[in-house]
């Protein structure tokens, strides 16, 4: 992981980075990130999603699934590995592309099958493709068996349970603030 941070230092360039692009000055932030990419041995691909964010940020969604690409090829952390495959999904939908959006969120659940956001926008893009057979009449190139239906019903069925059960308990002993 990034550990140094003198100011030379790509863990530094990481840093200003990202501090650049939490204040919305997106060029500065592409600066440092390819600083501290050209100058890093290990962890670029850390440093590819947060590029990949920015481009994301300007409305270069092509750019920023390239660069995702690139972080996922060099990544060997899970949370990395999620979050491009998240955010690949999230592009696709917006593009309009569902099948791949489907793809990508099915690889993110694979990585971390307990992501609410990820089975959302899952079921989001089977709805779209669903929709997008029906007005066309063309065979999507990914089918929706009985079995896959009922499961994505089962799961919707769950995190309901899993979001209204604690609006069922007591707080008797809460005080207010």
């Amino acid at each position: 992981m990034l550990t140094s941070c003198g100011k030379s230092s790509p863990a530094w360039q990481v840093l200003k980075g990202n501090l650049s692009y939490r204040r919305g000055l997106y060029q500065k932030a592409i600066l440092s990130y390819q600083t501290a990419r050209d100058s890093l041995e290990t962890d670029k691909d850390i440093v590819q999603y947060n590029l990949g964010n920015v481009f994301y940020a300007l409305g270069e969604g092509k750019a920023a699934l390239q660069t995702w690409e690139l972080a996922e090829k060099n990544a060997v952390d899970a949370d990395i590995l999620f979050r491009t495959a998240f955010n690949r999904g999230v592009v696709y939908l917006n593009l309009g592309q569902y099948d791949n959006a489907f793809l990508s969120f099915k690889r993110a659940l694979e990585i971390n099958p307990g992501d609410t956001d990820a089975k959302i926008n899952l079921e989001d893009a089977l709805l779209r493709i669903s929709s997008d057979e029906t007005r066309t009449g063309e065979m999507p190139e990914i089918h929706i068996s009985k079995s896959q239906s009922l499961l994505l019903d089962y799961i919707k069925r769950k995190e309901m349970e899993e979001w209204t059960a604690p609006e069922n308990e007591s707080i008797e002993n809460v005080e207010d603030w």
